[in-house]
Formats: structure tokens, sequence, C-alpha cells
């Protein structure tokens, strides 16, 4: 392996000059290891998913939890209104947002009956967040407001009981756990693919709404029971 010949020295110095290069070459390992960030750093920058994170931590630090929740209508909708009392968006006092990129069962539509984890996924929704300050974030893919008038917005929210940078998004939030399906209307937004996965997830591990023992991801209408 070495390119040496230690057939001319006796056993005592060629054990002597195997360990002086056995250090030697110990010694450069360890410096190369010392060394590595600093020489190679340029070379082999930080991974997708390590910068990701770092954009993401300072997007969240970033947010301003300037509204309170003052109603939740149902899964994927609720009202919301300036804690400073300026008006939201410059519309109105009180404002509708539809939480974009996800849809929920019925249960408040008059037109439609109630459909399966609807009520579920209200009562969800009422109580992680009814009351709590939030931030929200427009998506420019999208416009500001929906046919029907209501805000479309990501819903930002602090876990409570724990510090500030526990925040966690409420319309992932409701796919990740199985009270919404994943929605696109008409074209893409921000989050579409990290909401897709959410939602595969949910489907495979029959989570919510996805479970064979509540709606296995049919928005199939509440049976209801016969009056005697």
């Amino acid at each position: 392996m070495f390119l040496f010949d230690f057939s001319s020295i006796g056993q005592p110095a060629k054990t002597f000059l195997r360990l002086i290069i056995f250090v030697i070459i110990m010694a450069i390992f360890s410096f190369a290891s010392a060394e590595y960030a600093y020489y190679f750093g340029d070379i082999f920058p930080k991974s997708e998913i390590a910068i990701q994170n770092e954009v993401d931590q300072k997007f969240l630090s970033s947010l301003n939890f300037e509204y309170k929740i003052v109603k939740v209508v149902d899964g994927d909708t609720l009202d919301i209104e300036r804690i400073d009392g300026e008006k939201v968006l410059g519309i109105k006092d009180t404002e509708s947002v539809r939480l974009l990129g996800i849809n929920t069962p019925e249960t408040v539509d008059p037109r439609k009956p109630v459909e399966c984890f609807g009520k579920e996924s209200s009562n969800y929704l009422k109580n992680i967040a009814s009351g709590r300050d939030v931030a929200i974030e427009l998506d420019s893919t999208q416009g500001n407001l929906d046919r029907y008038g209501r805000v479309l917005a990501y819903v930002y929210i602090k876990k409570e009981g724990v510090k500030d940078q526990n925040i966690f998004m409420l319309n992932s939030d409701m796919i990740k756990n199985g009270y919404a399906y994943e929605y696109t209307y008409e074209l893409p937004y921000k989050y579409k693919d990290e909401f897709k996965m959410l939602e595969t997830v949910s489907k495979n591990n029959h989570i919510g709404l996805w479970s064979p023992k509540t709606c296995n991801g049919l928005k199939t209408p509440v049976a209801i029971s016969p009056t005697n």
C-alpha cells in the first residue's frame, strides 16, 4: 500500500516508520476536517432545505400579528378585524377571510346539505383559532378577494403557551390534520405543492375525513337518523 521498501531495515525501524507515517496521515485528516468549513464553504454551499428553513424563519419572524379572529364561520372561512381599530385592508372594519388553498366539507351553505366531517372541521378551527391574534399573508397569484368578496389569505397563529417563534399556518394545519382538502381554484397558488403533499400524507394515513370510519375522503351528506 505504501511506496516504501521496508525489506532492507530491521523490525524496530519498520515499526517506528509505520508509526511516523500513521501520525502524519492522521494529522492531515485532522487538519482537513478542522479547516473544511473555512476553505470549502463556498464550494459546498448549504443544502436547499437548510436555506429554505432559514428563509422560513426570517419570514415567520417578520409577520405582524395585527388582526384578531372575531368569528369562525366554518372550516375554511373566518372573520377578522384589526386590533388597532383600522379597516381591514382599507375595506371594512370586519372582513371575511377565505383560507386560501383549502376546502372543507360544507356546513353553512344553504344550497348544499351538511357534508360529512363538516361540523368536525368547523369545530376544530373554532377550538384553535377563535378570539386569537393572527397575521395574514396575501398571494399575488390569486388576487386579494374571491368572487364573493372575501379576502383570500394564508392565516398564521402562534401556538399557545410557547415562545413567539412557534408559529403555524391555519391553512396547512387543516389539511395536515385531515379537516380539509387541498383546493386549487383556476390558478396555482404559492403553497400548492406543499398542500398537495400534506393531503397525500393525511390520505395515506387515513387521518380525519380520510378515515374509513368517518367519510373515507368522500364529500357525502351527513346521514340523518329517522325520527319516530
